[in-house]
């Protein structure tokens, strides 16, 4: 075959391979997700596992005591978030009675001033009042099992990946370095090791960013006098580890719940300034304090990652495509075959070998 053909043939076959590459993916989302959060869970707790090791603890019940702990992390903040949720449920017929005179009040506005006649704006608000009553009764007590079952599944799931792969880490390290050849196992472990340093410092970093912009946000919020700040501050936090458009959603879910709870023009104000200088905060102060050069991925690429993420897994994706995304350009940095897309991915223009 000659050379031109050659490269026909992989121009043609790469984009079919790509396709279902990611085709597969999604339809393993339910296997490998959970899978790959507790891989990011086990890099975040093995400095905690070394340590508790080197203090004399066996490698057991050291690693043990980092589960446990994230576990206990993971159910105090769902137990705090179900308490904040059971309070924000209990007005939630004052709420419908104010989304209600919203609904009036949008149906008006679009008889007035757009295309749509009064009879197609009563049809789309009988649509919505009877899904909502569907939703709110049809099978509420056994989805609402189903649905929390599952999700406990999943978490224990997930907890007992996080044991595994700590435990015996040094065995999936040697696993990954036989399949070079001995030479080069020294350069392909720090490659590992740089990797997987990314991934830790990131999340780690990550989760500290995320508790102190939920003081910032609740602070804010309290003070502007929007009713339920802590759930908001919690979520808005929580919503700030996707990158980009985390903390753009979380101020548009504050916006919202002011708006259905009639709150005045002063609670729109406070939320807006308190949004707008939690972000100056967080990106000239914080984030250049705890994070720093953590994952030197080009902006262009932290966006392209995080909207593939998206489209692949969903909620997950998001949250797992930066690190992820971060471990492959570190990958490309130092593998010298790859160093030509290291250097793309990189914000710092470097493409250096080891």
């Amino acid at each position: 075959m000659s050379k031109r053909a050659s490269l026909f043939l992989q121009v043609a076959v790469a984009p079919v391979a790509v396709f279902f590459f990611f085709y597969g993916l999604m339809k393993a989302k339910a296997f490998l997700a959970p899978l790959l959060l507790a891989v990011f869970l086990a890099l975040l707790m093995t400095p905690l596992t070394r340590r508790l090791e080197r203090m004399g603890m066996r490698r057991v019940l050291a690693t043990s005591t980092s589960t446990l702990l994230v576990l206990v992390v993971s159910v105090t903040f769902v137990l705090v978030v179900f308490y904040q949720v059971k309070g924000f449920t209990g007005d939630w017929e004052e709420i419908r009675y104010r989304m209600d005179g919203k609904l009036e009040e949008l149906s008006a506005y679009l008889v007035e001033r757009t295309p749509l006649d009064e009879e197609q704006v009563s049809g789309y608000r009988l649509d919505l009042g009877l899904l909502t009553l569907a939703e709110g009764r049809a099978g509420q007590g056994i989805n609402l099992m189903m649905s929390l079952f599952g999700f406990l599944t999943q978490c224990l799931i997930v907890i007992v990946y996080v044991f595994l792969f700590i435990h015996y880490r040094q065995r999936f390290k040697h696993f990954i370095l036989k399949f070079f050849p001995e030479e080069e196992q020294a350069k392909i472990g720090e490659i590992i090791v740089r990797a997987s340093d990314i991934c830790r410092q990131y999340l780690a970093g990550k989760l500290l960013l995320m508790v102190f912009l939920a003081i910032l946000y609740f602070i804010g919020l309290w003070a502007s006098g929007l009713e339920n700040a802590f759930l908001i501050s919690l979520l808005a936090a929580a919503l700030s580890i996707i990158p980009v458009v985390g903390n753009f959603i979380g101020y548009l879910v504050a916006m919202a719940v002011s708006l259905l709870s009639d709150g005045g023009t002063g609670t729109l104000i406070g939320i807006t300034l308190t949004f707008a200088l939690a972000q100056i905060i967080d990106t000239y102060i914080l984030q250049p304090i705890v994070l720093g050069d953590k994952v030197d991925v080009h902006p262009v690429f932290i966006i392209l990652s995080v909207v593939l993420g998206y489209f692949v897994w969903g909620i997950m994706g998001l949250v797992l495509a930066v690190p992820l995304f971060g471990m492959l350009a570190v990958i490309c940095r130092y593998v010298p075959a790859l160093q030509p897309f290291g250097f793309l991915f990189s914000r710092n223009n470097r493409g250096k070998g080891i």
